[in-house]
């Protein structure tokens, strides 16, 4: 498993960021589709959450 080792992370360690990611992007998903039927609600947690998501990915690129 090359990338596992890749990103320094045990299989359980990469299942748990995984997951993390899935969850934060579900609720972005369902942000922007409640944000498209009622437009004053949600207005930039979507975008809040993607930032957060990019931040997180390219600081762990650092890190290796």
């Amino acid at each position: 498993m090359g990338h596992l080792r890749d990103m320094g992370m045990t299989y359980l360690q990469h299942m748990r960021h995984a997951i993390y990611i899935s969850i934060l992007l579900f609720a972005a998903a369902a942000c922007c589709l409640i944000h498209s039927v009622v437009p004053f609600v949600f207005e930039k947690t979507a975008s809040t959450i993607i930032t957060h998501l990019s931040d997180n990915v390219i600081s762990r690129q650092i890190q290796r």
